[in-house]
């Protein structure tokens, strides 16, 4: 599923234009990455949370060439499912 046919069932279900449906999906997506990337935890009941972690460096080794490599820390978006997203039949 894309954002063009969520945004197609948002307006279907609020009988709103598709252009609209769209621009409100773009502010929440818009919202919630600024919010993460403040490090702020975003919570939504039966969906589930996303909050940032930091990941450490880590050293690997590169397939080619088999040379040891480093990875540097970075921070990550971390999803967990919510009980309502976990009991979902795939």
């Amino acid at each position: 599923m894309t954002k063009t046919d969520i945004a197609e069932k948002i307006a279907l279900e609020l009988d709103i234009y598709k252009i609209e449906a769209r621009q409100i999906l773009e502010i929440l997506l818009d919202k919630m990455t600024e919010a993460l990337s403040k490090g702020e935890k975003i919570e939504i009941r039966g969906l589930g949370s996303f909050n940032v972690r930091e990941r450490k460096s880590m050293k690997r080794r590169h397939p080619a060439t088999k040379q040891i490599i480093t990875i540097p820390a970075q921070k990550v978006v971390k999803f967990i499912p919510g009980k309502d997203l976990k009991k979902v039949n795939i």
